[in-house]
């Protein structure tokens, strides 16, 4: 099944957060997330890794995102699948475009991103 068809048939509308660092007037840097757009996806869940955060066990669930077309995906950005109540958060750790890596010689026409995320909650840093 392609990656066009799996995001039809199984594809999720996820809203892609881009972060902005300020400065805070404490002197501290700030981050909030804007909403860029709005996308189809196809998520795939991974395996979840656990790792010693400040002497206690903190699990982390990766996935692997698919979107058909090329989306403007970058490290750091968040997708999201709602707005308000209980909302599904992935911060972005890779992306790219199987298509565009012509050292590989792959095929032009895989117009798609695959985005690596790691699942977390609203306003937590990695």
């Amino acid at each position: 099944m392609s990656i066009e068809a799996l995001v039809n048939r199984f594809g999720l509308t996820l809203y892609l957060y881009r972060p902005t660092i300020g400065l805070g007037t404490d002197g501290q840097t700030t981050r909030t997330y804007a909403r860029q757009s709005e996308v189809r996806a196809f998520v795939q869940p991974g395996a979840q890794s656990s790792d010693v955060f400040q002497g206690r066990m903190s699990g982390r669930t990766s996935c692997t995102i698919y979107l058909s077309g090329l989306v403007d995906v970058r490290i750091d950005d968040e997708l999201r699948d709602g707005f308000t109540g209980t909302v599904r958060n992935w911060r972005v750790t890779g992306a790219s475009n199987p298509g565009e890596t012509s050292p590989a010689q792959s095929a032009s026409h895989l117009t798609m991103t695959v985005v690596d995320a790691v699942e977390v909650e609203p306003g937590v840093t990695l």
